[in-house]
């Protein structure tokens, strides 16, 4: 396999792992992501990681908690195993162009060290212009975010955030996302940089880097709250002032109401249907079809845990 040459540029230091055993190549790339923000860190920060938030990534990046150890993971392990085998298949491909894996360095922006891309394969077209190669396993169940509304292939905005950040390290202006997506053929999605897109996550990273450096945590999410004030003060808090907090909690109640009309209306709704189901397993009406079948429920123990609980109530007219 011919290398590519690669060396420092006026946008970028490369940070090269050379440490003879994987693992400890492994730990010394770890290392190096504390120090700053990677391109896997990008849909947390803009909000697209439905598995994490920017005050839990901010706990990591602090050190305040260690980051959960994901590595045994069936996704982790099947991921890791197929790498090379796509980056094999992939340059096989294409012989027009060079192929060759990155997982050995980091991209380091010059004037913002906190930007650190590392890559899985990096590219190198005809014309001699550079290019990202990301590679990605996904599982049958997630196979509808890697498709449009009219079913064309797209990549998923929490990979496009990864690899609009590493154009955004690197400089370089193109890139294929390799996917191997369930059982089927890996597929090939090109992109091009967006200098919109790369603006956005630059100005983001820089933000949520301040955080990090200030010890300033970024906005709450509910969820978040239990982890930043697991023994609350047993007080409420009387706003009353707060025209904001009022209205806020008002249009609660009211969403409250709401929801609780809609839900006794549609069981009133599946009551007349299971009288009509009667001594059958379902019924079928043009392309709607509703089941009342038998079902048993396994036993299972739940087990004791601590945790804050949200209530809500109206106790009294607020004074005018």
């Amino acid at each position: 396999m011919k290398r590519i040459p690669l060396k420092d540029t006026e946008r970028y230091t490369i940070e090269r792992f050379r440490q003879c055993k994987k693992t400890e190549r492994h730990l010394a790339w770890l290392k190096s992501r504390k120090a700053g923000v990677g391109g896997s860190d990008m849909s947390t920060i803009l909000g697209l990681n439905s598995f994490k938030t920017p005050y839990e990534l901010w706990l990591e990046k602090t050190g305040r908690v260690e980051p959960e150890d994901i590595s045994d993971k069936w996704a982790i392990v099947k991921g890791n195993a197929l790498e090379n085998e796509l980056r094999k298949r992939f340059r096989a491909n294409h012989p027009e162009m060079l192929v060759t894996d990155g997982t050995d360095k980091q991209f380091i922006m010059r004037g913002k060290p906190y930007l650190r891309a590392s890559l899985d394969g990096i590219l190198q077209g005809e014309d001699g212009s550079f290019g990202i190669l990301e590679i990605k396993t996904a599982s049958n169940r997630r196979a509808g975010d890697w498709h449009d509304e009219d079913g064309s292939l797209r990549i998923p905005p929490y990979y496009l955030a990864q690899v609009e950040f590493y154009a955004l390290v690197t400089g370089w202006t193109w890139g294929v996302v390799y996917a191997a997506i369930g059982d089927d053929e890996p597929v090939e999605i090109p992109f091009k940089a967006d200098v919109e897109d790369m603006g956005a996550i630059d100005k983001a990273a820089a933000d949520f880097w301040r955080f990090v450096t200030t010890g300033t945590p970024p906005q709450l999410t509910g969820g978040d709250v239990q982890k930043a004030f697991p023994e609350p003060a047993p007080d409420i808090v009387d706003e009353s002032d707060d025209d904001d907090l009022y209205d806020l909690l008002a249009r609660y109640e009211s969403t409250s109401n709401r929801a609780k009309e809609l839900k006794n209306e549609q069981k009133a709704l599946q009551e007349q249907i299971i009288v009509r189901i009667g001594s059958h397993t379902g019924v079928r009406c043009g392309n709607l079809q509703a089941t009342y079948k038998p079902t048993t429920r396994k036993e299972y123990v739940v087990k004791a845990t601590t945790y804050r609980k949200f209530a809500f109530k109206s106790t009294e007219e607020k004074e005018q």
